[in-house]
């Protein structure tokens, strides 16, 4: 016991990692797109085990073919997410986790474009 944080069960199973390249509002920090993404998941918010900033590019940063294709525009930028997923009482499968992570996606992107993991026919796709 290292701290006086509750208790929590933690799962044994291995963890699913997903990162995760989105656009969001320069001004929009950690605590919530970790509120955002627990909220789009719910009552499965339990299996998000982390949610963790990896990067963080302002558009005046990016390179022009970035800003095209991610469709920054001033005042957003590209944030780069490492999402781990942790069910307690299972391991998701890819194509699980697949969907798990489009539903966080949908919740912290801002951007005009998107790509989504679960539906192949989307992927690149500027609508949601």
């Amino acid at each position: 016991m290292l701290d006086l944080t509750p208790w929590r069960p933690v799962s044994m199973l291995p963890a699913v990692r997903r990162d995760l390249s989105i656009v969001a509002a320069d001004d929009v920090d950690d605590e919530l797109l970790g509120d955002r993404a627990r909220a789009a998941l719910g009552r499965d918010a339990d299996a998000l085990e982390s949610l963790t900033v990896l990067a963080r590019t302002p558009h005046e940063r990016l390179p022009e073919p970035a800003r095209t294709r991610l469709g920054t525009g001033p005042g957003q930028d590209n944030v780069l997410l490492r999402m781990v997923l942790r069910p307690l009482d299972r391991t998701l499968t890819d194509a699980e986790a697949n969907i798990v992570r489009d539903r966080v996606y949908a919740a912290v992107h801002e951007g005009p474009h998107h790509e989504w993991a679960a539906l192949p026919e989307r992927q690149h796709s500027s609508t949601s």
